[in-house]
């Protein structure tokens, strides 16, 4: 009975959002606010693309694209994240692809396949509280939190949120071998990170770690870490570190089973090209990862976007495993 009412709330948003020539407009799946939606709908159409959305959180997004597989309402994929886009390229729920601006973007933001493309991301960084920390003294990669003087003063959140599981799979993965398996001296740093930290479940347990004023370095997107700064009053500095930084990609990709594949790639064209890019980044302050729309983007998001190096992760490779390496860590090391 949940799962039916789950997908009825899911159908429901789909017709609010639907225009009335429903068999002639592009479906697509986007966990995107509605704010987002809303904006980029709206562009569309002035556009010329007959879109409409359906909006839900990711993972019930992605519950649902697997449970369609053999009968897909959607026709193309936008805005989750990476481990979410690799396991459903891997279930061959997408199409080959290669949009009209792919051709500058940075290797890390596309497959070998030619399939998923990223459009913009978000940094999981490390920031400290500068009123409290001197700078010879913090942390200068990631693998330095597992040091002595930091033991307590930086906060684990639990490996459900999304922030979690991009930076352990960010430790993770400079411990692989050859055969893409977790090195035991990978296990071993991880225990000892955890060790070190402050671990909670909850975000009011998380908040009360940096009130107590035991938590003064920050493992978060970068729009939480600004947020935090505000409401708990730190001054904060954000840490490229040795090693670079995990971020949090969003793509885009076409449906295999598509009946619109010509207005699916015109829209995905139309989408992810410099002005557009551009334009979201002057209304929403995300970072673009296409070049050009970064250099038509506003200067504090172009500040923004040299703040840190982003680490090269191979999510194809990584995200199947991702789920096992959580697993071990709450049965094991938590």
């Amino acid at each position: 009975m949940h799962q039916i009412k789950r997908l009825l709330s899911l159908a429901a948003v789909l017709i609010a959002i639907a225009s009335p020539a429903l068999a002639k407009s592009l479906v697509v799946y986007s966990p995107q606010g509605e704010e987002n939606v809303q904006w980029i709908v709206a562009q569309a159409k002035a556009a010329g693309h007959d879109v409409q959305f359906l909006r839900a959180p990711g993972g019930e997004l992605f519950d649902r694209l697997v449970a369609e597989k053999n009968n897909p309402q959607a026709d193309v994929v936008l805005g989750m994240v990476d481990t979410s886009m690799a396991l459903l390229k891997k279930n061959g729920l997408f199409q080959p692809y290669t949009p009209a601006w792919a051709a500058d973007l940075p290797a890390q933001y596309k497959d070998k396949e030619g399939i998923v493309y990223k459009f913009w991301s978000t940094p999981i960084v490390i920031a400290y509280d500068s009123e409290k920390l001197a700078p010879e003294q913090a942390p200068k990669s990631w693998l330095d939190l597992a040091r002595r003087e930091y033991k307590g003063k930086y906060v684990i959140g639990n490996t459900a949120w999304q922030t979690t599981r991009v930076y352990l799979a960010g430790i993770l993965a400079r411990f692989l071998d050859d055969k893409g398996e977790v090195t035991q001296a990978g296990w071993d740093f991880l225990g000892a990170f955890y060790a070190n930290a402050i671990v909670v479940d909850d975000a009011d347990a998380r908040k009360e770690a940096f009130k107590s004023g035991g938590a003064i370095i920050n493992l978060n997107w970068f729009g939480g870490v600004i947020k935090d700064a505000k409401e708990l009053g730190m001054q904060v500095k954000v840490i490229d570190p040795e090693g670079a930084t995990p971020v949090i990609s969003e793509g885009v990709a076409i449906m295999a089973g598509t009946d619109q594949l010509e207005q699916a790639k015109a829209f995905v064209d139309w989408f992810g090209s410099a002005d557009v890019m551009a334009g979201y980044a002057k209304k929403f302050g995300q970072v673009p990862v296409l070049p050009a729309a970064l250099a038509k983007s506003p200067p504090e998001v172009q500040a923004n976007a040299k703040l840190v190096k982003a680490q090269p992760i191979d999510w194809d490779a990584v995200a199947p495993k991702l789920d096992g390496w959580l697993q071990k860590i709450e049965l094991e090391i938590r």
